[in-house]
């Protein structure tokens, strides 16, 4: 696996840019490499980056046209909108510093097109697999030392840990015959068996599910041997960890433990009807959920379902944005799949793209997923580098010609 690090040192060599075009490349990939490890760092470079797209956007306004803008668009008007209807604006109001900055980071991704687009999708694909599997490691020995039941990183909970492992890990297996791994395979197994036993130790019934699809999938298309690795790995897990045979217990006895979320989805269908358009307001669970008393944990502040939650805090129009939004990823990926001939690199950094997002739009199912500020983050990250590949080669070239400039 070439080093991101390599990549961004000869992309600086081969490149002639701007101070500001350097500064935006260094911040990309500290703030992919931090999102998983620093919630505060992650959150400062994304700031540089907003600063510094504004300004770039000051110096040059000309813009490129993505497939993604207007659905995406449209989905942050409807949700900065449903704050001022919201029936409760004091606590609605705060996402618009925690919530709206971050989807700026897509059109400052998403607007990099004088650089060499593959190159630079690749070198930050590498910044996330590199946080991935430092978290991993971490919450890996967090349980072993008996720091913590169930792994989770330095800056998230557990179950957001997992969506962001799943992600990774499905990135790295769709990659595995690119140039990326083709080389040092060994690398490819180490890299599955680390992040795959971390999302095992979250002890999270969906990401288990999600993994073992991916690798049975994987498993039976091309790679039958990591396949029977996983099986000798997920069994001996089983036999040694106990809070494991319990987990997995409660996956065969899943309607018996839904962890509340039977009675979070019932008191949703109590409210919806009451303010369908624009919804309750972003943040106002607590205000809105109508049957407190029935919940065994008393603690929990949300939906456990970003599609519901999406649609009681921004109605049907948040919803629906949304919805179309994912349905634009889907039918523009195809398209371009279909469209390319003799790609075969680039076809396959696409499709693991595709896949990442589609096991967070999964993850949001049963908790936080997109919602969550670190796996907005990175969203947006991999919503921008598939904006990226997705426009042709000699667009690139052109405009990394127009834009190369000597300092």
């Amino acid at each position: 696996m070439e080093s991101p690090f390599y990549i961004v040192r000869d992309y600086f060599k081969s490149v002639q840019l701007t101070t500001i075009d350097k500064l935006l490349i260094l911040c990309f990939h500290l703030c992919a490499l931090f999102i998983i490890l620093s919630i505060a760092l992650a959150q400062l470079f994304s700031y540089v980056i907003i600063i510094l797209t504004i300004i770039q956007f000051i110096q040059n306004p000309r813009r490129e046209k993505t497939p993604f803008d207007i659905p995406f668009l449209l989905f942050i008007v409807v949700r900065i909108s449903s704050v001022f209807f919201s029936v409760d604006i004091v606590v609605s109001v705060r996402t618009l510093h925690t919530e709206i900055p971050y989807y700026v980071l897509f059109y400052a991704v998403s607007q990099q097109r004088a650089f060499m687009q593959e190159r630079l999708v690749k070198s930050l694909l590498g910044m996330f697999i590199f946080g991935a599997v430092i978290g991993s490691c971490y919450g890996i020995m967090s349980v072993l030392l008996g720091i913590q039941g169930r792994a989770a990183s330095l800056t998230s909970g557990y179950y957001t840990f997992g969506s962001f492992l799943t992600t990774i890990l499905a990135i790295i297996l769709i990659l595995g015959k690119s140039k990326m791994f083709d080389t040092k395979r060994w690398i490819w197994y180490g890299l599955i068996i680390v992040i795959a036993t971390g999302i095992m130790l979250t002890l999270n019934r969906i990401h288990w599910g999600i993994m073992i699809l991916l690798l049975l999938g994987t498993g039976i298309i091309q790679e039958r041997r990591l396949l029977i690795t996983m099986i000798i790995l997920f069994g001996f897990m089983l036999l040694f960890s106990p809070s494991i045979s319990r987990r997995l217990d409660q996956i065969i006895h899943f309607s018996e433990n839904l962890s509340d979320r039977d009675i979070l989805w019932k008191g949703a269908s109590m409210v919806w009807f009451s303010h369908p358009i624009l919804g309750y307001g972003p943040g106002t669970f607590t205000e809105v959920f109508p049957i407190h008393n029935e919940l065994k944990d008393a603690q929990i502040g949300g939906w456990h379902n970003d599609y519901i939650q999406v649609g009681i805090e921004s109605g049907l129009l948040g919803l629906m944005s949304f919805l179309w939004l994912i349905y634009t990823i889907y039918s523009q990926v195809f398209i371009k799949l279909r469209r390319m001939r003799g790609e075969e690199e680039e076809k396959k950094i696409l499709l693991a793209l595709l896949v990442g997002m589609s096991t967070i739009f999964i993850s949001s199912m049963t908790g936080s997923g997109f919602l969550d500020i670190l796996i907005r983050i990175m969203f947006v990250f991999l919503l921008a580098m598939t904006a990226l590949l997705m426009q042709t080669d000699d667009d690139g070239a052109d405009h990394a010609h127009e834009n190369a400039i000597v300092i």
